[in-house]
């Protein structure tokens, strides 16, 4: 092939039961575009189209959107960096507040929520994954993603979660405010902006999310990582201990274990504009959020992931 190749891998029809029962859902089709110059990471394309529908399917399974098919493309790219990113590619304009500011959703969640693609035949969401020994070495490809019931090894992270991380930024948690100070970068803001908060505590500034169906759940303002914004938890200095098992942390991941959508994030998903099906009540969420922090404290990643 040549050297600059676009390989397009159609992922379509899962012939698995991952739209949960309850309220019917619209389909969604996973194309899968693959950006890799000398065709130098061919071997992983098969590993990484399955992560990517079966975590997109996990994520769409909680959601009620309009009666029609939606096909959401996501551009898999390969870079020198030490972990993995991702996002929507673009963004939706939704208003213009009274202050001037103007509100974007992300592009991803716009599609699922309207059936309009913002940018049109262009890829919706990107993920980027570090080739530096990142996706060589240290992330673990499930055989079987959807039963789950292989142990993952000590030594590895778990690529099925952290393509469901990715994911979760590409439909609500992506915005533009300083991760320290809170400050808008412009008259802009995401849908995830709106509701994160500079505040202060005994430790120190936080910024917090104070979305009410994020508050319901956690019994308060959620502690957002402090300089990696879009992410919920913090380590033992500030608030959001509690947080560091969860999905979408911006702290550690544990090499063996295990991330699945929580409570808390459905509700954050909730509060960014999009239709979930079924947020857990308070109680049950407690019990939820309880359990992910009580997940065993195995080898751990130190670097922030994003």
């Amino acid at each position: 092939m040549a050297l600059s190749t676009r390989i397009r891998w159609q992922a379509l029809a899962l012939a698995i039961p991952l739209c949960l029962a309850g309220t019917a859902r619209a389909g969604v089709l996973w194309e899968v575009q693959f950006t890799d110059p000398g065709d130098l990471y061919a071997a992983y394309r098969s590993n990484i189209t399955r992560m990517v529908q079966v975590a997109g399917a996990d994520w769409v399974s909680h959601l009620t959107l309009p009666a029609a098919t939606t096909t959401l493309s996501v551009a898999v790219n390969f870079a020198n960096i030490a972990t993995a990113n991702g996002g929507s590619v673009t963004s939706a304009y939704l208003r213009t507040d009274s202050n001037g500011i103007n509100t974007f959703a992300q592009g991803a969640a716009h599609e699922l929520n309207t059936g309009i693609d913002p940018n049109g035949a262009a890829a919706d969401l990107q993920i980027t994954f570090g080739v530096n020994g990142y996706l060589q070495n240290e992330l673990w490809f499930d055989p079987d993603p959807v039963g789950r019931t292989q142990t993952v090894p000590t030594d590895k992270t778990d690529a099925r979660s952290v393509v469901l991380h990715e994911l979760g930024h590409a439909l609500a948690f992506n915005g533009w405010r300083d991760g320290t100070t809170g400050t808008l970068a412009g008259n802009y803001q995401s849908t995830f902006d709106v509701y994160s908060q500079l505040s202060s505590s005994p430790a120190g500034t936080v910024l917090l999310f104070t979305g009410p169906a994020a508050m319901a759940v956690y019994g308060s303002a959620v502690p957002l990582t402090f300089g990696n914004y879009s992410h919920v938890g913090n380590n033992l200095t500030l608030p959001g201990s509690d947080l560091v098992g969860d999905l979408m942390n911006g702290v550690v991941y544990r090499r063996g274990s295990r991330y699945d959508i929580s409570a808390l994030d459905l509700a954050i998903l909730q509060d960014t504009g999009l239709t979930v099906a079924a947020v857990p009540e308070p109680a049950s969420a407690a019990l939820l959020l309880f359990g992910l922090g009580g997940l065993g404290w195995l080898t751990l990643r130190t670097r922030r992931r994003s």
